[in-house]
């Protein structure tokens, strides 16, 4: 039967023949192994290889960060002729500093430790941070030009990553400020106005990051920094008189480095490519040409993607991940479907389902493009990385069942359905976010799919929705950081956010039955 397809469909989407033959095994030459000839065992350590590189080239970067740091510090004090023996005891103590900083991104921050892009920007700020010491501490030992490094990094990467950053660069400010003349009691309290301003900065910080917010974060740290220096000094028998002009350069510092953060901050979004609060609530206005055609040419895709956000903000915030990152997500998650709205159910009107008159293969090939379409049109937009690799995995390498179900039912006896021509071209996710997405878009399309559920229903489909994702054989979870409990917790989250969309009200009278004066 000739399919009942517009000459428009068919230049946009062109027919899937017969003689496009899935492509055939080749047999290895030469002594390569060919991809296909990989035992499960050798694919699954090649799997875990390639996930532990970006760390190891992370490691790798901050150490040498740490090595420039070291020698910045040791030809320092050469300069001021200090003997071996100090200048390999800071030595040794910024390199501890460095290695425990180094140690908890691995073992706590693995999203940062596995980002080269991220991890460079954390060196980048440290260097930032520690280098200018040896210059700054010359002028005065209260020049403190570390906030602005804590500062950007609990914008834009961390604030537990900001907070310990002050460790290797607290060290490499005693070790700086040891090597110099000054009053007793100044090296005990430069070390402890660095940690201390510095976790003022990022406490102040995280309760609301806005750009007036920054300033006031530095002015708060500023002042931190003048009390704990006041007291130590004090503590040590100093005089007002000798570190008076101290106390100033610490404020004085502070607040600027606070103006600074806030015209920085854009700088190292568009150089990082980092997606800070700021730049992902932007995503979230309206009037975004992307949301704007939703709107207007995709309606239902809209309106869908508006209750997945809602799902999988709460889900993320329940098990600590980015609930912004991860509404902004799901906002962009099917911009692919614009290519061809009418495509998707969600945006059929008057009940005509147009593949109703198309094969499954055409079908499945129209409705997999949607996430590579979604993809491109990301990039053209200029979206932050984070959000692009989100939502090119959010349907990860599952297999579209209906589809293949249909294509199984329809092809001759004895004939082999290919089950790759059914499968998103994509990997699986990657990211506690992506993960979230992806179970909030199955949950979501499921319970849409039920015809009057009540809420026993509605749970009893979003546990079997998500064992199937997490418990069959090729788990589309595996790659994810997601554990047990997040899993528990993300069902929980699911079910109460459904229970507010689908609450029963109360039956409305017939209007013309009532006298309304």
């Amino acid at each position: 039967m000739e399919n009942n397809i517009t000459k428009e469909e068919r230049e946009v989407f062109p027919a899937v023949t017969n003689e496009e033959a899935p492509l055939q095994e080749r047999p290895s030459e030469g002594g390569v192994i060919a991809a296909d000839e990989l035992t499960p065992k050798r694919k699954d350590r090649i799997k875990r290889a390639a996930k532990k590189l970006p760390t190891a080239w992370s490691l790798i970067m901050l150490g040498l960060t740490c090595a420039a740091v070291i020698a910045v510090a040791v030809l320092f004090m050469h300069d001021l002729g200090i003997d071996y023996t100090r200048m390999a005891g800071s030595g040794v103590a910024i390199l501890i500093g460095f290695a425990v900083f180094g140690l908890y991104l691995v073992l706590r921050r693995r999203e940062a430790a596995g980002s080269l892009r991220r991890m460079l920007f954390i060196c980048v700020a440290l260097l930032a941070a520690a280098l200018p010491m040896p210059i700054t501490m010359r002028i005065n030992p209260g020049f403190m030009t570390f906030t602005l490094a804590a500062l950007l990094l609990s914008l834009l990467a961390d604030e537990k990553v900001a907070m310990l950053s002050v460790l290797p660069v607290a060290i490499t400010a005693g070790a700086v400020a040891s090597a110099m003349e000054s009053p007793e009691g100044v090296q005990a309290a430069v070390m402890l106005t660095v940690i201390v301003s510095g976790l003022v900065a990022v406490f102040a910080l995280n309760i609301r990051k806005t750009r007036s917010s920054t300033v006031i974060a530095g002015g708060l740290a500023g002042i931190a920094g003048v009390v704990i220096c006041a007291a130590v000094m004090f503590a040590c028998g100093q005089l007002f008189d000798n570190y008076w002009q101290m106390l100033l350069w610490i404020l004085g510092s502070c607040l600027v480095c606070g103006i600074l953060a806030v015209g920085l901050m854009p700088l190292f979004e568009w150089l990082f490519d980092i997606p800070s609060e700021a730049r992902l609530n932007e995503l979230l206005n309206n009037n975004h040409p992307l949301i704007k055609r939703l709107m207007t040419e995709a309606p239902g895709t809209y309106h869908h993607s508006l209750i997945v956000a809602s799902l999988a903000e709460a889900a993320a915030e329940e098990i600590g991940a980015n609930a912004l990152l991860c509404r902004v997500c799901a906002c962009y998650h099917d911009v692919g479907k614009l290519r061809c709205p009418q495509c998707f159910k969600e945006n059929q009107l008057h009940g005509r389902n147009m593949h109703d008159d198309l094969d499954p293969y055409e079908s499945a090939k129209r409705i997999i493009a949607h996430q590579k379409d979604g993809v491109t049109l990301l990039e053209k937009s200029k979206m932050p990385g984070d959000v692009v690799r989100i939502v090119g995995e959010h349907h990860g390498d599952s297999v579209m069942v209906y589809f293949y179900d249909k294509a199984k039912k329809l092809a001759p006896e004895g004939t082999q359905v290919d089950e790759s021509l059914f499968r998103y071209p994509s990997r699986k996710p990657s990211s506690k976010e992506s993960a979230i997405l992806m179970l909030a878009d199955c949950c979501e399309a499921a319970v849409r799919s039920m015809q009057n559920p009540n809420m026993k229903d509605i749970e009893n489909k979003v546990r079997e929705v998500i064992a199937h994702k997490w418990d069959k054989h090729d788990s589309m979870l595996w790659d994810s950081p997601l554990t047990f409990i997040d899993i528990k917790k993300i069902e929980d989250s699911f079910i109460r956010t459904f229970s507010a969309f689908y609450h029963e009200r109360v039956e409305y009278p017939d209007l013309e039955e009532i006298d309304v004066r």
